[in-house]
């Protein structure tokens, strides 16, 4: 078959609407935030191809794989078996590394066990293996070094807050451990404590002390702070604490330098190398070693391992190493990492879904995704791309844009075609971009600093010893190709600034079905309160999650079924249809609407529908962050990252003085998106604010006000200061990737 036929897709936000794919293409879609594209991609053809696939296997082989459901289509067909590559990160079991996830290592392995002398099993060369782990860091390869500096303020005393941790303040448990152990003198400041004192304070081991009142007996175990906060973070299971992350380094084991094993495999080498040396290289060196290496039992296993590491340098990580732990990758460097993992495989007639493959990435790298997508489709498969970069979407075979809003304006198709008949329909928004009918201007004059907060002597991770200011009462924008350092700087200014620096990322904001964006932006009490007030009741009874809740479904709207091999299905509560709320609550209105349509309308929909100043003020900032299409009762757990993102910016719009810093604001955004992204960063700017964006979008970079640029390249080739100054002028200074890409942005 040589479509993908979609009939009557109601998924979501999506309007009946029927979709034909051509198989064998790169197809891109595109559209706002909120049109529709993920819900075309992931919720019908990933899922439909999944659950085809799993459901042509025997039931004893389906008991053990996920479930899915059939989506919310009238007719699907001309589906095979679909792989998702996401951005999904990796988080959570820092003993997943680059090199298990594309199962580089273990090739590695096998070579060392062949070729290296004395000879030894494989297993001797796995870190997550009793046989081979470093006895010290249990094979982590990194060990916790705490600065004193940063957990003490010597010249307070214990009473005034000398130990700065947040769970040590005055009067709270540990405080209280501290006082209760009888060893301190509370009111001495600590730079008058003797050396033996502040050794027992920070470094004492475990005490089991007690004290005895009347027949009362109370145990506690008293210990150093370091000592205390090493022995937290020293799990093996889980990375270091984010509460934890500033007052300590996390530094290369002092037994295994970082190689993750003991001392009997790190003594095999070859070339004059050992396994853990190899697995810390740079990608593009750890080829060059492998390709270096002659001898005649090599021979079988060097092409597998030679086209796993041409497969992950193809995707642009070369920076990275083998060692390097999964839950350390961003959301991009994560999909590149899976992408290179296909790239090795030689299946056809397979559907790849893809979700923003561009995501951080410099400008300078695109190409070589471009490039990844094309060899997917020519190796016989279909290519499904989600994506807002231009170099990939005139790149496609085909595209499909779906809209013209976000959701409930969005779910329609309408337009489609290869790149010239999007270009030639007056309906395409996308389309007025691509021709030049509408652009993004460059900024003609730029801000001026008011102040600079200063980053001294930053080492952390790759960052070559940089000292810089940064400005200001400006919007800021800070670049580099992947792998320069941006997060690492990010993190020495949390560090060296976090009573000033607010790091607004794109974690959920919420995980749970309870909670929903009118609940988020404070809106849902005033709304409660007026169905209150005009029905003489309590606002309880018009919350899903109180007095108000169907019983059946406990305002969840939704019951979950396990249907056995045929996956767990979800249905709408037969009792409340959905509603989440008891028949009852339905029949109370407030200026003609019940509490469900109420939820039901857009941020723009309410914003006319109440008078109330405090609902409009809020509806207001939603809109202004360009979640106009969400609606009140839509629940956080569904949000994007960069949707959750754009939430949590909602709320900080009426601050002043703020130094704010955001992580790819862009990630997921139309050109029509970023538009309303730059007047959202100017208004917070405007406001006496300051604003630092990690962004590699040119469109956002050529309005800044001021640019600073890392590299030149990524991982150890990297973490340098490359240039500074107004956009203008970083696109002249030579040795700037990103300079270069800048001019043609603001001169075409």
């Amino acid at each position: 078959m040589g479509s993908i036929v979609i009939k009557g897709a109601k998924e979501n936000n999506l309007k009946n609407v029927d979709i034909i794919i051509p198989r064998n293409k790169v197809v891109c879609l595109v559209g706002v935030s909120g049109s529709g594209k993920s819900t075309v991609a992931f919720d019908i053809i990933a899922r439909e191809g999944e659950r085809q696939y799993f459901e042509s296997l025997p039931s004893y082989a389906r008991r053990y794989l996920p479930k899915s459901n059939r989506p919310d289509v009238d007719e699907i067909k001309g589906v095979s078996a679909s792989i998702v590559i996401s951005q999904d990160r990796v988080r959570g079991n820092p003993r997943s590394t680059v090199g298990t996830l594309t199962e580089a290592y273990t090739y590695l392995r096998m070579l060392y066990s062949r070729v290296g002398l004395p000879s030894m099993d494989s297993s001797y060369y796995s870190f997550n293996h009793p046989y081979g782990a470093c006895k010290r860091c249990k094979g982590l390869g990194r060990a916790v070094e705490v600065d004193a500096t940063r957990i003490i303020d010597k010249e307070k005393s214990l009473n005034e807050g000398a130990i700065l941790l947040g769970d040590y303040y005055v009067g709270g448990r540990q405080w209280s451990i501290v006082k209760a152990s009888g060893y301190f003198n509370m009111d001495l400041r600590l730079k008058g404590y003797s050396a033996e004192d502040l050794d027992r304070l920070l470094y004492a081991e475990p005490e089991m002390l007690q004290s005895v009142s009347g027949e009362f007996i109370d145990r506690w175990t008293f210990q150093g702070v370091v000592h205390r906060i090493i022995h937290r973070n020293n799990n093996t299971h889980r990375s270091l604490s984010e509460r934890d992350m500033k007052y300590f380094e996390l530094v290369d084991c002092p037994e295994c330098h970082g190689g993750r094993l003991n001392k009997k495999s790190l003594e095999v080498r070859l070339n004059g190398k050992n396994i853990g040396e190899v697995a810390n290289l740079p990608l593009d060196e750890c080829l060059a070693f492998i390709e270096s290496i002659k001898h005649p039992n090599a021979v079988a296993i060097k092409p597998r391992l030679i086209d796993q590491l041409k497969g992950l340098l193809a995707v642009g990580v070369g920076y990275l190493s083998l060692n390097r732990s999964a839950d350390t990758l961003s959301g991009g460097e994560a999909q590149r990492v899976k992408m290179a993992r296909q790239l090795g495989c030689d299946l056809v007639e397979t559907v790849y879904v893809l979700d923003e493959p561009t995501a951080g990435l410099h400008p300078r790298d695109v190409g070589s995704v471009i490039n990844n997508l094309s060899r997917l489709r020519d190796t016989g498969n279909s290519v499904i791309v989600v994506e807002h970069d231009e170099s990939v979407i005139r790149s496609a075979d085909y595209l499909i844009e779906l809209g013209p809003g976000g959701g409930k304006m969005g779910g329609k198709v309408i337009a489609q075609g290869k790149l010239a008949e999007l270009i030639a329909d007056k309906d395409s928004v996308t389309g007025k971009y691509l021709s030049g009918a509408k652009t993004i201007k460059a900024k003609s004059e730029y801000r001026h600093a008011n102040g600079f907060l200063e980053v001294a002597n930053a080492k952390r991770h790759n960052l070559k010893d940089i000292s810089l200011k940064v400005p200001t009462g400006v919007l800021v924008a800070l670049t580099g190709v992947s792998g320069s350092g941006k997060s690492s700087l990010v993190e020495e200014l949390v560090i060296q600034h976090g009573d000033k620096a607010v790091l607004i990322d794109q974690r959920q904001v919420g995980a749970t079905k309870r909670g929903c964006i009118a609940t988020y932006v404070g809106a849902f009490d005033r709304v409660r309160q007026y169905f209150a007030d005009a029905n003489r009741m309590h606002p309880s009874l018009f919350s899903f999650n109180s007095h108000g809740a169907c019983e059946y479904c406990k305002g969840a709207g939704i019951i979950e079924m396990d249907m056995n091999f045929l996956g767990d299905v979800k249905i709408k509560c037969e009792s409340c249809g959905g509603t989440r709320y008891k028949e009852k609550v339905l029949r109370y209105k407030y200026k003609g609407k019940n509490i469900v349509e109420v939820l039901q309308m857009t941020a723009s929909e309410a914003y006319t529908f109440f008078d109330d100043e405090e609902i409009k003020s809020q509806m207001s900032l939603l809109m202004e962050v360009g979640l106009d299409y969400m609606e009140l009762g839509q629940t956080l757990d569904t949000l994007s990252g960069g949707e959750s993102q754009r939430l949590k910016l909602a709320s900080k719009l009426q601050a002043e003085g703020e130094f704010y810093i955001l992580d790819e604001p862009t990630s997921g955004l139309h050109f029509a998106d970023v538009e309303k992204l730059l007047s959202l960063l100017n208004r917070l700017v405007d406001n006496s604010n300051t604003v630092l964006v990690v962004e590699h979008n040119l469109d956002v970079i050529k309005n800044a006000d001021w640019v600073i640029d890392l590299g030149p390249e990524g991982g150890a080739k990297g973490g340098c200061l490359v240039g500074q100054g107004v956009p203008n002028e970083l696109a002249k200074v030579p040795g700037s990737y990103t300079g270069k890409y800048l001019k043609e942005a603001i001169y075409g």
